[in-house]
């Protein structure tokens, strides 16, 4: 969670795509974020909406969620710890970054009273690590567009780029982190990968950073265009 928090401090990528989602959110009443992960999107967008649902599996993402809405004094977000597909209820806006399968679009759609906001990566394979030992993820902008258009789905789509890197405190730091989102590679392999990315910053704090311009797609559909579905 520590890594996601500084990178997402450092690069200012949560306040950004916060400004962008909110360019798509006409309704501030309600939102639910499923598989909300470390919750950073949540703080920035709460102080627009009257109340926030953070839901996930994982009982240290919510816990992480909780202090961090409390030591931040945001008193809107609650959380519940479960599996996001067994969720029922209601809110006007429902997010799901990063996060859903092939299913998506029927577990969640109904959740959303006026529209289902999905973000998902640009392409099936993470940035970080050397070439053949980047992770694979399991969709990306193609596939849910495909998934979408089979079933008839009316959507908007934006395409956006947004720097989201790394910054780090040292140099083991750095490969502890190449080696937690890369598949696993000799040492070797890891130093050569790091001589070619890693960038001397200058700065105290976290003299090292890994860079990375996350590319991904955000679909916004909505209910009113979608009644037949």
């Amino acid at each position: 969670m520590r890594w996601f928090s500084e990178a997402s401090e450092y690069t200012g990528y949560n306040k950004k795509l916060a400004a962008f989602l909110l360019e798509h959110i006409p309704c501030r009443g309600s939102l639910c974020d499923v598989g909300c992960g470390a919750g950073l999107i949540d703080y920035e967008l709460a102080p627009h909406f009257e109340s926030i649902t953070c839901v996930d599996v994982s009982r240290d993402a919510v816990a992480s969620v909780e202090q961090g809405a409390k030591r931040r004094g945001i008193k809107n977000i609650s959380t519940r710890c479960m599996d996001a597909d067994k969720l029922d209820g209601q809110w006007d806006t429902v997010l799901a970054l990063f996060y859903g399968g092939t299913d998506f679009f029927a577990k969640y759609y109904p959740l959303a009273k006026d529209r289902l906001i999905l973000a998902t990566h640009g392409a099936r394979k993470a940035n970080f690590g050397p070439d053949g030992r980047k992770i694979v993820k399991c969709f990306d902008v193609a596939g849910v567009k495909q998934k979408l258009d089979e079933l008839g789905v009316k959507y908007g789509l934006w395409v956006l780029e947004m720097e989201y890197g790394q910054p780090l405190t040292s140099l083991p730091e750095a490969e502890a982190f190449v080696k937690a989102y890369s598949m696993p590679m000799e040492q070797a392999e890891l130093d050569e990968y790091l001589q070619a990315k890693l960038v001397s910053t200058g700065d105290e704090k976290f003299p090292y950073y890994l860079p990375n311009l996350k590319k991904f797609g955000v679909f916004v559909i909505r209910k009113d265009e979608n009644g037949a579905v």
